[in-house]
């Protein structure tokens, strides 16, 4: 939601709400850093595609300006362990210390949300609304508070053209009358998908979302998900975390895993996936 009426305005609230992002304590020491870093992208205008030599150490992961957003640069590039992301401003290249990765076999699936899947009247669907789902994920979490996402026009854009080209997809998340309440969003990797993203308006949607689409990928042949960042529902899941040369490694094993684009669809319900075992089950 803006921020105030005119855009003019939405532009400075994002800013504001940006800059104070980057001076909190956890991070204002990186800001000299990371100013002097932009600065000279902006002299040197590096190589579209990031490499591992471009990394900086301060702001862990920071990797220069993402002047090129084309397809082919961003898929080559994520598939090198990069990602695309900004606040405010040029967009800019990612590689973390340290990712958040769930390997589909070691899915651990609660007997009480199992049963909880069971019980539900929510449906799950795929591609049938990418637009609404990004635009969920971006949405303030607390009705009437300031809220600062990554999700800006310009990487709603990036990853809707992402999604007309079938290499993101999404997963809705449906309440009985078909009203969106939750879902996520991620782009294929080879073999790994990268969810980039998610929301809920109601309790159990995103944990519904990530758990069926655990059950897709796995049935299509995918080896993992990177959920970049490490929250207590997936670490609940058996996800673990992976330093980036490990996560690199991960993606080069798998990269000659060739899916051809197109809109995915729903192959189970979450009664199906309530009986799904990673370990005997694909």
């Amino acid at each position: 939601m803006p921020l105030t009426t005119s855009s003019g305005d939405f532009a400075l609230g994002r800013l504001a709400l940006a800059t104070a992002y980057w001076l909190r304590p956890v991070r204002a020491h990186h800001v000299p850093f990371l100013v002097a870093g932009l600065v000279r992208d902006r002299i040197r205008r590096p190589r579209p595609v990031p490499d591992a030599s471009m990394i900086a150490s301060r702001p862990p992961g920071f990797a220069g300006l993402a002047r090129d957003l084309s397809s082919p640069v961003v898929l080559k590039a994520m598939a090198r362990g990069f990602y695309p992301q900004s606040h405010w401003g040029t967009m800019k290249w990612w590689s973390p210390p340290e990712r958040a990765v769930m390997h589909l076999s070691d899915v651990h699936i609660a007997k009480r949300f199992r049963r909880t899947m069971r019980q539900t009247d929510m449906t799950v669907a795929f591609d049938t609304d990418f637009a609404g789902v990004i635009d969920g994920c971006a949405a303030p979490r607390h009705e009437g508070k300031p809220n600062l996402t990554w999700i800006t026009p310009t990487a709603r854009a990036l990853y809707v053209r992402l999604h007309d080209e079938g290499h993101a997809h999404s997963v809705e998340v449906l309440d009985a009358d078909g009203k969106l309440v939750g879902g996520l969003f991620g782009v294929t990797i080879g073999g790994v998908f990268s969810a980039l993203s998610m929301f809920h308006t109601v309790d159990n949607a995103s944990k519904f979302a990530i758990v069926s689409l655990y059950h897709h990928l796995a049935d299509a042949g995918f080896a993992s998900v990177d959920h970049q960042i490490m929250s207590p529902w997936v670490e609940a899941l058996g996800g673990t975390v992976l330093p980036r040369e490990d996560y690199c490694a991960l993606l080069d094993r798998h990269a000659d895993t060739v899916r051809a684009p197109g809109r995915w669809q729903a192959r189970f319900t979450l009664a199906e996936t309530s009986t799904w075992d990673a370990t005997t089950h694909p």
